[in-house]
């Protein structure tokens, strides 16, 4: 079968809780049709996830292929200046960014788009991925099913995990690269092996269900790209079931 063309549409939104313009992609698979409702993946970092993850050409492959069935996936802006303060559980204006998601974002894309309310997704990497978790948290109704790649789960992010009795209803895809021992970051140097270590068993231990990878390589996109095919064919599976 030949690969449908792709099909990638951008939207700018005003945020009122953020005071400023964020841009959103928004992959639309070629089989949608407005009167099917279907799921949808928020990625942080988003622009990112579709120029260095390529994640666009990767799912048009996987669904036109027919590995994976069709879902939209929407890829937030990033500001780069407030990337701590928007994603980090303690960020100056974490509140304000989960505000900007749910209740400006999503409503922009229910009406520009024919979204399943009961399939919405989320992923991240690094500081996105802690940010994935606090949505998880904060917005259950919503966010149940994550893929978190390279999580910065520093130790207060892991003693707010922890504080959770049940987190049966969250699925996570977990990947961690073998050399992020040493993790090179902005902000120094961690590691994010031993961190994603016991964020996976702080999950398990609270009745979540995780797939957890361990592979080759650091803290870069090159890496993570590479894990976007499996982490993908996950999400279908759990869309399928």
């Amino acid at each position: 079968m030949s690969t449908q063309q792709r099909k990638i549409e951008s939207h700018t939104l005003y945020s009122q809780n953020l005071n400023e313009e964020r841009t959103i992609k928004v992959f639309v698979p070629h089989s949608y049709k407005s009167d099917s409702p279907l799921p949808i993946v928020y990625c942080h970092d988003g622009l990112e996830f579709f120029t260095h993850g390529r994640v666009a050409t990767i799912a048009n492959e996987l669904m036109t292929s027919g590995e994976i069935p069709p879902f939209l996936i929407a890829g937030i802006a990033v500001n780069l200046d407030e990337r701590r303060n928007d994603y980090a559980m303690d960020g100056a204006r974490h509140e304000a960014y989960q505000h900007f998601v749910v209740d400006e974002c999503m409503p922009m894309l229910d009406d520009l788009y024919a979204v399943d309310p009961n399939a919405r997704m989320m992923a991240g990497i690094s500081l996105g991925a802690v940010a994935s978790l606090s949505f998880m948290l904060a917005y259950p109704q919503y966010f149940h099913t994550l893929i978190l790649f390279s999580g910065a789960y520093f130790p207060p992010v892991q003693r707010r995990i922890d504080e959770e009795p049940d987190l049966s209803r969250l699925a996570a895809y977990m990947f961690i690269g073998d050399e992020e021992r040493e993790a090179k970051t902005p902000s120094g140097i961690y590691n994010f092996y031993e961190y994603n270590e016991a964020m996976r068993d702080i999950l398990i231990d609270r009745g979540a269900e995780v797939d957890y990878h361990v592979g080759p390589g650091n803290h870069i996109w090159g890496v993570w790209q590479k894990q976007i095919p499996d982490a993908l064919r996950w999400l279908g599976r759990h869309i399928r079931s």
